[in-house]
């Protein structure tokens, strides 16, 4: 649970496809994500992973200017490895915007 555990915050703005570092991993932590906004500007197909731990959460796939939110989830809507950093994948080179809040949890 994230209760008690201090809100930080993260963002992205890529074109980029493939692979993109979103928070750094921090050693001895988790990151779990409680909130989550991303907008895209063209077709893509977006993810979130761990550095080692793979996919942590469904592919989702947009429409041009599409995007989601996922609101405040006090048990998170998903989470890394102890030690893994938070990745976003995209299918496509499109300008994207990525916003998320999370905390570090040692367990």
């Amino acid at each position: 649970m994230t209760t008690n555990l201090l809100a930080q915050y993260g963002f992205l703005t890529t074109s980029s496809s493939g692979a993109t570092q979103l928070v750094a991993a921090v050693a001895g932590f988790r990151i779990i994500v409680s909130q989550v906004c991303v907008i895209t500007s063209a077709p893509n197909s977006v993810q979130f992973s761990g550095t080692v731990a793979g996919n942590i959460s469904a592919l989702f796939p947009l429409a041009a200017n599409g995007g989601f939110v996922m609101p405040y989830s006090e048990l998170g809507w998903m989470q890394t490895n102890i030690g893994d950093a938070l990745i976003f994948n995209m299918s496509a080179g499109a300008q994207t915007g990525v916003q998320v809040v999370y905390a570090l949890s040692s367990n």
